[in-house]
């Protein structure tokens, strides 16, 4: 029977320390805001209310050339004071439960909340909302120098249902920024990003907003396309080149290597199709297959026509042609690339 005392007594005491020791950490305040009306937008005296916006850049996954998308894991962080809540420090509430500034991402495709949406309530009547997105945003591409474009991808937040009058947004230094860690993307490289506050007219409601952007500058790795796309094209250059070199009076062979350039031009042409971006305008790589193309399809007319003009018996002049060709092809084509790629 003692011993069952004693027993009883070791776990009344191991529970009140418990209490006593997790005592500090159990709010010491009511959250029920009973009749304070928190969802209303707090009076600030004719002054607009000041957010403070922050936004951190986790990773990048993606980044889509023809859906002119970017996939992105990212945090938002939100702060305001409302002198009402002050009494409520602790207290976690639903967006739907008091007022907040409502800023969100505007240019979202498929963007997920990871994070419950709370807003956690300071000291001092501040108020922080915290959110972690991941998915596909929209952004404005420019693929002219592809594939030695860069990008400068913006992520725009605002508020659309309130101006500027009523809320301004300002940059939480110590949230926005990235993580320095290599972000999970092959194709691009990331540099510093940069976040500034701009005022955005809305024309259809005829009023600005304070409007907080985002800048994530990106640099595609042009390797893949070097070793992949341009020197075999070259290469298909140079090999048109060759019937320079075979005497005009040997039709066969010099008919055949025009024709067997021209065709594997075409070949590899489809072959690239599913690696390109299908963009309306010319990018520089077009331009680069493009003139490829034409001096290839010059070749093989120069190699006709040296081969006519030996049937009617001027040779001399044929190989007069295939000698000045041999200098004149090859200077046409690096004057030709330097212009595309220095455009």
């Amino acid at each position: 029977m003692s011993n069952l005392c004693r027993l009883f007594c070791r776990i009344f005491l191991i529970l009140f320390s418990s209490v006593v020791m997790f005592a500090p950490s159990i709010p010491a305040v009511e959250c029920n805001l009973a009749e304070i009306k928190a969802d209303i937008r707090p009076s600030q005296e004719g002054q607009p209310i000041e957010v403070l916006v922050g936004l951190r850049l986790i990773d990048v996954t993606g980044i889509e050339d023809v859906s002119e998308t970017i996939t992105v894991d990212f945090m938002v962080t939100q702060e305001w004071t409302d002198q009402r809540m002050a009494a409520f420090a602790g207290c976690k509430y639903s967006p739907d439960e008091i007022w907040t500034p409502q800023i969100d991402v505007v240019n979202s495709g498929r963007l997920f909340a990871r994070l419950p949406k709370t807003v956690e309530v300071l000291a001092n009547g501040r108020l922080r909302q915290a959110q972690r997105y991941g998915g596909a945003l929209v952004f404005a591409y420019d693929g002219h120098r592809f594939p030695f474009d860069t990008q400068d991808i913006v992520v725009m937040l605002l508020s659309e249902e309130y101006a500027q009058e009523v809320i301004v947004i300002t940059i939480d230094e110590s949230v926005t920024g990235r993580n320095p860690t290599v972000f999970n993307i092959s194709d691009w490289s990331v540099s510093d990003v940069k976040a500034e506050i701009i005022t955005k007219h809305f024309e259809i409601l005829n009023r600005n907003h304070s409007a907080y952007e985002f800048h994530i500058p990106v640099e595609r790795r042009s390797g893949y396309y070097i070793w992949k796309v341009i020197l075999p094209l070259m290469l298909i250059v140079f090999m048109s080149w060759t019937v320079f070199w075979i005497n005009p009076s040997q039709v066969g062979p010099q008919i055949s290597m025009s024709a067997t350039s021209m065709l594997t031009l075409i070949a590899f042409q489809f072959a690239m199709g599913n690696m390109l971006p299908r963009l309306s305008y010319f990018t520089i790589l077009d331009r680069f297959v493009t003139g490829s193309t034409i001096l290839v399809f010059l070749a093989l007319i120069e190699s006709i026509t040296t081969n006519h003009l030996v049937t009617i018996n001027r040779e001399n002049l044929a190989l007069k042609m295939d000698r000045y060709c041999r200098w004149i092809f090859p200077t046409i084509f690096l004057v030709f690339v330097l212009i595309v790629f220095n455009y």
